[in-house]
């Protein structure tokens, strides 16, 4: 799972490079900037499907930098295959929208991506 997060986390940053696994951990916040969780689920032997989701912030008054953030998230991610020793992926986008935020000039963006794994060394006894 660790090389799984490694590998995302470099796709990733080649569309944003402030982007991070769970929270944005840094003392002085470099704005826009992006963070990223997964959730996964079983398909079958060898085979998991996770939801991507990516949270986009900026400290603005327009979503404009947020809008074009998302379109170099879409642009690196939409029908991606990324193929690695380990693994297998392929990225589809799922959807993207608006999170409401306290502070009028924090401006925050929701982006999900389903992406399959194919586990290419995983071994699983039969017994």
């Amino acid at each position: 799972m660790f090389e799984l997060v490694q590998v995302l986390t470099g796709i990733l940053r080649t569309a944003l490079s402030e982007t991070y696994y769970d929270r944005n951990r840094k003392e002085k916040v470099i704005y826009p900037y992006a963070t990223f969780d997964i959730d996964s689920e079983y398909i079958e032997r060898n085979q998991e499907g996770f939801y991507l989701d990516i949270d986009i912030f900026d400290l603005n008054s327009s979503y404009l930098k947020l809008f074009e953030v998302e379109s170099n998230f879409k642009d690196t991610l939409i029908y991606k295959r990324e193929l690695t020793e380990e693994f297998n992926l392929i990225f589809s986008f799922q959807g993207s929208n608006k999170v409401p935020m306290n502070d009028e000039n924090l401006k925050r963006r929701t982006l999900r991506f389903y992406v399959k794994i194919d586990w290419r060394t995983k071994e699983y006894d039969i017994a």
